[in-house]
């Protein structure tokens, strides 16, 4: 069985989520997880704040092969987290197979649609 590409731990040092606005699309960050490998990924995800609340964890997160899944960090109320607004927070992802990891932030910004991603760091 060829493993997938990737690593299994990750780490996403500066994370922010901004007021969502009234815009069609709201102002959000995503994390995508690709799995190319043969089995499934069980990942982890870990946030640390800057304001001093107690570290959260997003458990149980499953990418099946060859499949992508996209974590919108507005929309965590599968584990009864709500990221709070205007701090700045950082993410250590651990995956049980090799997994690539993408951030992305969408925001308006004096009414304008900006959006980049990177490729946070990993560790084999």
């Amino acid at each position: 069985m060829e493993k997938g590409m990737g690593h299994r731990k990750w780490c996403i040092p500066d994370l922010y989520m901004k007021e969502p606005g009234n815009m069609p699309t709201p102002s959000h960050e995503s994390i995508t997880l690709l799995n190319t490998g043969e089995v499934p990924a069980n990942v982890t995800i870990d946030l640390i704040f800057d304001n001093g609340d107690a570290p959260a964890r997003l458990a149980g997160i499953q990418v099946e092969p060859m499949q992508a899944k996209h974590v919108r960090m507005d929309q965590t109320e599968e584990w009864n987290i709500k990221i709070p607004v205007s701090v700045c927070y950082s993410a250590i992802l651990t995956s049980d197979q090799n997994i690539v990891v993408e951030y992305a932030r969408f925001n308006w910004i004096d009414g304008a649609a900006q959006s980049f991603a990177v490729m946070p760091y990993f560790e084999d």
